[in-house]
């Protein structure tokens, strides 16, 4: 999962999520555009995350498939926080990002239980996402257990901080001028 992460990191701080190729006819739109191509990558990253995974380190899930739509669910809702985080803050968005990650590395219960945590890491464990990416994955890959309730959980991340960015283009769709676009 902390590869997920770092990989919409640096994805977002490469790829320019706010300036539109050609005039776009709405927010929503925009947003279609920018979103298809995150989505993309997301897809390429999972596929290519799974396959090493099994093909180099050898590792065998218990659920496969269950495991690869864990991993989307994860790329998906990690990617549209850090869209959102961009879009919306600019570069401070990727310095928010970032410390978004460190604090997920101490409150995921991914490196050690969260019951060897401090009271703070305790305390914030139950509304980070990546508390529900490696509850999932450990579900997926050695459990034999359901991970359906984890993978809802980012779903529902992904769709939350979706709707912000599309909020944000249709705010946005009425500052900029079809002229611009003219060439």
């Amino acid at each position: 999962s902390v590869s997920l992460f770092v990989g919409a990191l640096a994805f977002n701080m490469m790829f320019d999520m706010y300036t539109p190729r050609k005039y776009p006819k709405n927010g929503f739109r925009w947003w279609t555009a920018k979103a298809s191509i995150l989505g993309a990558f997301a897809v390429l990253e999972v596929v290519l995350i799974e396959s090493f995974m099994i093909g180099i380190d050898g590792l065998a899930p218990v659920h496969p498939w269950a495991t690869l739509g864990m991993l989307f669910s994860i790329a998906l809702a990690f990617m549209s926080i850090v869209y959102w985080l961009n879009l919306v803050f600019g570069k401070v968005g990727a310095f928010f990002s970032m410390i978004l990650l460190v604090l997920q590395l101490g409150g995921s219960a991914g490196t050690y239980p969260i019951q060897l945590s401090n009271g703070f890491f305790q305390a914030i464990h139950p509304w980070l996402p990546m508390t529900y990416a490696v509850s999932g994955l450990r579900e997926t890959l050695m459990i034999r257990d359901s991970a359906v309730t984890e993978m809802l959980i980012l779903i529902g991340i992904a769709i939350v901080f979706s709707i912000f960015s599309m909020l944000f283009y249709g705010r946005r769709h009425g500052r900029i001028k079809e002229i611009e676009f003219e060439s």
